[in-house]
């Protein structure tokens, strides 16, 4: 989005966290010409040894689990008949948010007996090891290690928690205990439980942006960019890696011009190629130039248009959501520039939209900035540690959903009491709000939520209702 006629160009929290990657230790596998020896030991899974000459016994196999994701032991190999096979026994994995694996061990060789694996998974959602190669002549194949346990989630929450929304927990204890007092009113928690709220959002897909889209990617936030699709650039392998990084890729029209030509149709072409070359489907765009006709334009196709107003957007208030405000800073902007408005945010409790179309160096970006100044200051607003730094779909959609409720109906049945709400029009599919109560029992479709212990409960707003009761 640029404030000048077109040019022929073209668009709960983290740095500071780090993912934790699980580490494995593995062994080589002994062999012996007389006595068989067991499976060497596996990281997580199972190790099975195969049989020894004669009457060799295989020796045991250990396996010490690895943080994150357990992996199968190596395979013992033994001597040459009807010996043993050696057991191997994967240790427990504790990790974050990591999916563990048991990998069963090999069979003996010819006329020896297939070593048994039992292993435990590493800490996450850890499956049943594999089945073990078939036997050698006489020999019984090995059997896979046992399913692993289930291991902490990787955004931080305790074991157990339920976590539907996918948004990053806000600061506080992780210890909540749940509410046991007299069924009441619900209390939406404003921006997902955290002060303030904030979208850093790039347009016109422009060189500068794809070359430092590394260093963006780096800094562990997603983001928002806004495609101008009629641009070489818009086909840059990048956007389809933005995409996977979990980025969100909004629709900034085909032709980047204040007067599309065509109306909406300049608008769909854009979202038809946006599905065609990512596969997504955007729910937000941004007005080139701010053009006020888009407000009208986007009414109908979108959740959500961007304009240029600078302002801070509150929970429920009277904002245009075809016209949401942005700061953009002026050319070559300093660190200070981008903090000062994100602490502004915070003070109030609100939502900033911040908008940059590149980087210095790059002549077809409009006001670049020092890319280390931009990134500087999502540094500052991750140390805060209470600011939701949220993509603007995600963002709007909690925005909106918060509004939406807001304004439900509720009706009495009994001891239960049903809010029901109507969201806007073409709203994102799968959003929640997180919400607390004084005690009972929160249902939807008439199955209970669970508590969060982080201090609320994530209703779905897609479910259009919520009941609590005793």
């Amino acid at each position: 989005m640029k404030f000048r006629p077109r040019r022929s160009l073209f668009l709960s929290v983290g740095l500071a966290l780090a993912f934790m990657a699980g580490s494995v230790v593995g062994c080589a596998d002994p062999e012996s010409g007389s006595t068989g020896t067991g499976g060497s030991s596996g990281t997580g899974g199972d190790g099975a040894g195969t049989g020894g000459a004669g009457t060799g016994t295989g020796g045991a196999g250990t396996g010490t689990g690895g943080a994150g994701t357990g992996t199968g032991g190596s395979t013992g190999t033994g001597g040459q008949v009807s010996g043993t096979g050696g057991k191997g026994t994967g240790g427990a994995g504790t990790g974050t948010g990591g999916t563990g694996t048991g990998t069963g061990g090999t069979a003996g060789k010819a006329g020896g007996t297939g070593g048994t694996g039992t292993g435990t998974g590493g800490a996450g959602t850890g499956a049943g090891g594999s089945a073990g190669k078939a036997g050698g002549t006489g020999g019984t194949p090995a059997t896979g290690g046992t399913t692993g346990t289930g291991g902490t989630p990787a955004t931080g929450g305790a074991t157990g928690n339920s976590d539907p929304s996918g948004l990053p927990f806000p600061p506080g204890s992780s210890t909540v205990a749940q509410p046991t007092g007299t069924p009441g009113s619900i209390t939406v928690l404003n921006w997902a439980g955290f002060k303030g709220a904030v979208s850093y959002t790039l347009d016109d897909d422009n060189d500068s942006q794809i070359s430092n889209y590394p260093t963006l990617h780096a800094l562990g936030i997603p983001f928002t960019f806004y495609m101008w699709a009629n641009r070489t650039e818009a086909s840059n392998s990048v956007w389809v890696t933005a995409v996977k990084n979990g980025d969100e890729i909004g629709n900034h029209t085909w032709s980047h011009q204040s007067v599309p030509p065509g109306g909406a149709q300049d608008i769909t072409m854009a979202t038809t190629f946006i599905m065609q070359h990512l596969s997504v489907t955007p729910y937000t765009m941004a007005a080139p130039n701010g053009a006020a006709v888009y407000t009208t334009l986007a009414n109908g196709l979108f959740m959500t248009n961007r304009g240029v107003s600078d302002a801070i957007i509150m929970p429920n208030d009277n904002t245009d959501r075809f016209t949401l405000p942005c700061y953009i800073p002026p050319t070559g902007a300093p660190e200070s520039d981008f903090d000062a408005e994100v602490n502004a945010a915070q003070s109030a409790g609100g939502w900033r939209i911040i908008l940059v179309h590149g980087f210095t160096g790059d002549s077809s970006a409009y006001q670049p900035v020092n890319v280390s100044d931009y990134t500087n200051g999502i540094m500052h607003t991750i140390s805060l540690g209470n600011m939701w730094v949220g993509r603007l779909v995600d963002v709007a959609s909690y925005w909106l959903g918060q509004k939406a409720f807001s304004s439900a109906t509720t009706t009495t049945s009994g001891s239960n009491k049903t809010w029901t709400w109507t969201l806007p029009s073409n709203f994102a599919p799968g959003k929640y709000l997180r919400i607390t109560v004084p005690g009972g029992t929160v249902t939807q479709k008439g199955t209970a939520l669970p508590w969060n212990s982080h201090g609320f409960y994530e209703i779905s707003l897609d479910a259009g209702s919520v009941t609590v009761g005793p």
